[in-house]
């Protein structure tokens, strides 16, 4: 089986009907995070008979087993592919981030490779990220969606049916309306993108308005609702009274990068039928010595 892309399904997939349940994992957000989780080891990075870096792979893989057991469901991965469109209508789209240690670069072409060989799907596009890829992929499919991503824009998708999956404080939490209402109160998980908007994301570079963070941000969407709505505002209660000025100055910023931080949900994709081969999974981790991911095969 070829490697699944969104304008490159082979030809013989068909879409699947049969409600069941997904796991959609973000690829590159999820080996960055278990590659450096075990960066600093006193043993050194994990590595494969001939040399190859596996930790951030064998991190990646028993996340993935641990979570299509525990939730039953099929796993699905979607990786970025180049900058995207948001780097070419906003260059500075995700400036500042350090480059990453050539042992963790190594590591993306064989984690494909691996998940290729054990028939788990693949999505990657050069002009969509991999949350794009996620949202439309969740939005076409019945059943419960679970999300494995750390990253925040994936909040936008949250409902009764689909989850995210995120670190927090050394444990992993569900992410629920219910429990983003704690986080954001007030707010539904749709309005994280205006809450972006307006306090801003330093991980992606976003400015937002500038004078506003977080706490501004979600007081002023707990009274106008929308971006929209609070730039087209006359009248601020006079809690809020102070931050008029800020968002008149900075409305179109706001409108701006509310649009570029909105996931797109219509990206047409081919629902693959193939499960994953166990039997090639332990192939290839034989072949890299994991044993501990052969053991929950």
């Amino acid at each position: 089986m070829e490697q699944l892309s969104l304008f490159g399904v082979t030809s013989d997939l068909k879409v699947k009907k049969k409600e069941e349940n997904w796991l959609l994992i973000d690829g590159n957000n999820l080996l960055n995070r278990c590659y450096y989780a075990t960066a600093h080891s006193p043993r050194g990075l994990m590595q494969a008979p001939d040399g190859r870096y596996t930790n951030g792979i064998f991190g990646f893989l028993r996340m993935m087993l641990t979570y299509e057991k525990t939730y039953q469901a099929r796993a699905v991965v979607m990786f970025d592919d180049g900058k995207s469109y948001r780097k070419k209508v906003y260059p500075a789209y995700k400036d500042g981030r350090s480059e990453s240690p050539e042992e963790l670069k190594e590591q993306f072409p064989l984690l494909e490779e691996i998940l290729k060989h054990a028939n788990v799907p693949v999505f990657k596009n050069s002009e969509f990220e991999a949350d794009d890829l996620i949202a439309s992929f969740a939005e076409q499919v019945e059943g419960k969606v679970y999300i494995l991503s750390n990253d925040r824009d994936t909040y936008q998708l949250i409902t009764d049916r689909v989850s995210v999956i995120v670190r927090k404080a050394k444990v992993d939490v569900v992410m629920t309306p219910d429990n983003f209402g704690e986080e954001y109160p007030g707010l539904k998980p749709r309005q994280i993108v205006d809450v972006k908007a307006i306090a801003g994301d330093s991980s992606d570079n976003i400015p937002g308005i500038p004078g506003i963070g977080d706490k501004g941000a979600l007081s002023l969407l707990q009274t106008f609702g929308t971006v929209e709505e609070l730039i087209v505002a006359v009248d601020f209660p006079k809690t809020l009274n102070r931050y008029k000025v800020k968002v008149a100055e900075g409305r179109d910023k706001a409108v701006f990068f509310k649009t570029l931080t909105t996931l797109h949900r219509d990206i047409p994709i081919s629902i693959p039928v193939q499960y994953m081969n166990p039997l090639k999974l332990r192939e290839s981790c034989q072949v890299l010595s994991m044993n501990g991911i052969i053991s929950l095969l």
